[in-house]
C-alpha cells in the first residue's frame, strides 16, 4: 500500500481538508501500519542525517534521538526554575553528558535489559539519565519524587535493578536504598549504544490511566519509535528547532511520548510547571512555541492574564478533560488563536504516544477523536468480552489486545466521524484515582475508625467525577479542623498533593464490615442516598454510636 507522505504533509500544514472527517490514506494507516512507518521514516530524514533504525527490524533510539542531531547548535530542552530562570540542554551537550553517564551506569552494572526506575522531575537531569539508560540498552521506568508511600509501593511493583535519582531523594526509597546508581559525571565516554529488538521492552511505564492503579504496563522499542515518528511529523507538526510545550500535562501520562517524538524531530521540548505559569503567564511568550498543549487550568491562566499566543503554530487539548464550551471559546478569542489549528490529543504511555488524536485543523471547538495514523485498532462491545461492538459504539481497543493494558476508552462512530465517548469506568478527568491508597493512608491515622473513597457523578459532563472521601471517627468528640488538616498533610506526605480527594467528609459514626474490612458497596449506597447524614445528626444513631464506642473501649467480644 502506497502512502503519498508529501501530500498528507501538505495537507496538515494547510490546516484543511478536501472533506470532513477522517482522510482516506489514514484509514489505510490503520490497516498497514508498518508501511505507513516505513514511508513516515522516509520523509522524516529530509536533508538530515540518516536514521539508523529499520522498520519492524531494529532501533537504536540512542542514536536517532541524540547522535544525529549533535552536529547542529538545536536546543534539545528549556526548563524554566523559579530560582535560576530558565536552564538550557543542547543537543551536543545533552549526547555528551548522557555518554559520560552511560559510561559511569556500566560499570556499576548496567547493562541491557535492566530495569532502571528514573526518579526526578522533569529537567535536565531525567533527560541526561533517559539518554544514558536507552544508549545501554535499560527498560526505563518514570517515578516523580512524590509521596514515601506512592514511591514505595510502585517500586515493589516495579522491581527494579537500579534506580536513577538525586541523592537527596534516597529518603523515598525506603528498602531500596541499594539499588541508587551513583553519578560522578566524570568517566570519559566508552559505550556502543545498544540496538533494540521490535519487541523488547525500552520502558515499564506507571501510567495514570491503567487500573488497578500502581500497575505497570510495557512499551516495547517498537511502539517507541513508531509513535515517536507519527507524533512529531503528524500529531504535532513539529519540524527542527521547533518548540512543543505542554504545562500542566500529567508527567506520567505523557512522557516519556512527548520526549521522544520532540527528539526525533530534533526539535525542543519546553518544560513549565503549571504553578509557574499561573504565577507568570507571559513566560509561555518568552520563547516561539510551535505546538502547545493547552489544560483547563493552564487556559484559566491564560484567560485571566489576557496572554496573547499569536505565536502559536497549533495547541491541542486532552478530550479527558471538561470541556466547558463557554471558557473554551472565550479563551480562543481572546488568545487570538480563531485562525490557529487545534486538536485533540490522547496519549497512553504504554502505546508510545497518541492513540486517539484529531487532526490539526482550523475550526470551531470539537470532540471528535479518531485513532491516531498508523495504529492497528478494534472497537470491543462495553462488556469486553473479546468480540468486536456490534454497532458504532464501543471500548477503543489497539491491537494486538492481549499485549497492551485493558482498554477504557468509550469510542462513537457515525458519517465518517469519530468522537471521545468519556471513560468506561469512573476517573478523575480520565485517569484512575488511587482510591484504595489514599484510603489505606487515612486509615493509619489514629483517630479514624474507617475510611473509603466513593465516585459521585459530576452532572455535567458525562463520565466526569468527583471522589469523596468518608472518613468515619466513631464515638469521639469531634474536632474536624485538627482532623481535616492532618488527614490532607498525610495523603500529600504519603501519596503527593494531587491525590487529595475533591471532597472529605467526616461522620461521627461507625463503618458497616465484612470480614474486618469496610464494606465499601455499603458506605456508597449510603453516602449517594444521604443516609449517612441522615444517621450522623439523628440522636438515636448518635446514642447508638456512643454505646458502641463504650463497648469497644472496654473490649467487648464480637466489637
Amino acid at each position: 500500500m502506497a502512502f503519498d507522505v508529501k501530500r498528507i504533509l501538505e495537507q496538515l500544514e494547510t490546516g484543511t481538508f478536501a472533506e470532513p472527517g477522517v482522510p482516506p490514506w489514514q484509514e489505510q494507516s490503520w490497516e498497514d501500519p508498518a508501511g505507513f512507518s516505513s514511508a513516515l521514516a522516509a520523509a522524516h530524514v529530509g536533508r538530515g542525517a540518516p536514521l539508523k533504525s529499520r522498520e519492524g527490524q531494529h532501533y537504536d533510539l540512542f542514536h536517532d534521538l541524540l547522535v544525529r542531531h549533535t552536529t547542529t547548535d538545536r536546543i534539545a530542552l528549556r526548563a524554566y526554575d523559579r530560582r535560576s530562570g530558565w536552564q538550557v540542554l543542547g543537543y551536543r551537550q545533552l549526547h555528551e553528558q548522557a555518554s559520560r553517564r552511560a559510561t559511569d551506569w556500566a560499570r556499576q552494572g548496567v547493562k541491557a535489559g535492566a530495569k532502571v526506575c528514573l526518579l526526578y522531575s522533569v529537567g535536565s537531569e531525567l533527560l541526561v539519565s533517559l539518554a544514558a539508560a536507552l544508549g545501554l540498552g535499560a527498560c526505563i521506568s518514570f517515578l516523580p519524587p512524590q509521596g514515601r508511600s506512592f514511591i514505595t509501593r510502585r517500586l515493589a511493583m516495579l522491581e527494579p535493578d537500579h534506580i536513577a535519582a538525586e541523592p537527596h531523594q534516597v529518603l523515598l526509597l525506603q528498602g531500596f536504598e541499594d539499588k541508587l546508581l551513583r553519578s560522578s559525571g566524570q568517566a570519559s565516554p566508552a559505550f556502543t549504544s545498544h540496538t533494540y529488538k521490535p519487541e523488547e521492552p525500552v520502558g515499564l511505564l506507571f501510567s495514570p490511566l491503567v487500573e488497578p492503579a500502581g500497575t505497570p504496563a510495557q512499551l516495547t522499542a517498537e511502539d517507541a519509535w513508531r509513535g515517536a515518528l507519527v507524533d512529531g511529523l503528524l500529531t504535532f507538526g513539529l519540524g527542527p528547532g521547533e518548540i512543543l510545550a505542554a504545562p500542566g500535562y500529567h508527567p506520567l501520562q505523557h512522557l516519556p511520548a512527548f520526549l521522544f517524538a520532540t527528539l526525533l524531530r530534533g526539535a525542543t521540548y519546553l518544560h513549565l510547571e503549571l504553578a509557574d505559569l499561573e504565577a507568570n503567564p507571559s513566560l509561555l511568550t518568552e520563547h516561539p512555541v510551535r505546538a502547545l498543549g493547552v489544560t483547563p487550568a493552564a487556559r484559566a491562566a491564560l484567560l485571566r492574564a489576557r496572554t496573547s499566543l499569536k505565536g502559536v503554530g497549533h495547541w491541542f487539548r486532552n478530550p479527558e478533560e471538561p470541556i466547558d464550551w463557554h471558557a473554551w471559546r472565550a479563551w480562543v478569542k481572546q488568545c487570538g488563536l480563531a485562525a490557529v489549528p487545534s486538536s485533540n490529543v490522547l496519549v497512553e504511555p504504554s502505546a508510545g504516544g497518541a492513540v486517539l488524536g484529531s487532526p490539526r485543523r482550523v475550526r470551531e471547538l470539537h470532540t471528535e477523536a479518531p485513532p491516531a495514523p498508523g495504529r492497528a485498532w478494534t472497537l470491543e462491545d462495553v462488556n469486553m468480552s473479546g468480540q468486536e461492538a456490534p454497532g458504532d459504539v464501543g471500548v477503543f481497543t489497539l491491537l494486538p489486545g492481549e499485549a497492551r493494558p485493558p482498554a477504557y476508552v468509550v469510542l462513537a462512530r457515525g458519517h465518517g466521524l469519530y468522537h471521545y465517548g468519556g471513560p468506561r469506568t469512573a476517573r478523575r478527568d480520565g485517569r484512575v484515582y488511587p482510591a484504595a491508597e489514599v484510603a489505606e493512608v487515612v486509615r493509619e491515622l489514629p483517630f479514624v475508625r474507617g475510611a473509603t473513597v466513593v465516585p459521585a457523578p459530576t452532572g455535567g459532563v458525562a463520565g466526569h467525577y468527583r471522589f469523596v472521601l468518608l472518613v468515619f471517627t466513631g464515638a469521639q468528640a469531634p474536632q474536624s479542623g485538627p482532623w481535616l488538616q492532618q488527614i490532607r498533610r498525610g495523603i500529600e506526605l504519603q501519596l503527593g498533593a494531587e491525590h487529595l480527594p475533591d471532597r472529605i467528609e467526616l461522620f461521627p459514626l461507625y463503618p458497616r464490615q465484612v470480614d474486618g474490612q469496610v464494606d465499601e458497596a455499603w458506605c456508597q449506597a449510603q453516602y449517594l442516598t444521604g443516609a449517612l447524614y441522615r444517621k450522623s445528626t439523628d440522636p438515636i444513631f448518635q446514642s447508638l454510636t456512643s454505646l458502641r464506642g463504650h463497648l469497644l473501649e472496654k473490649g467487648a467480644p464480637g466489637m
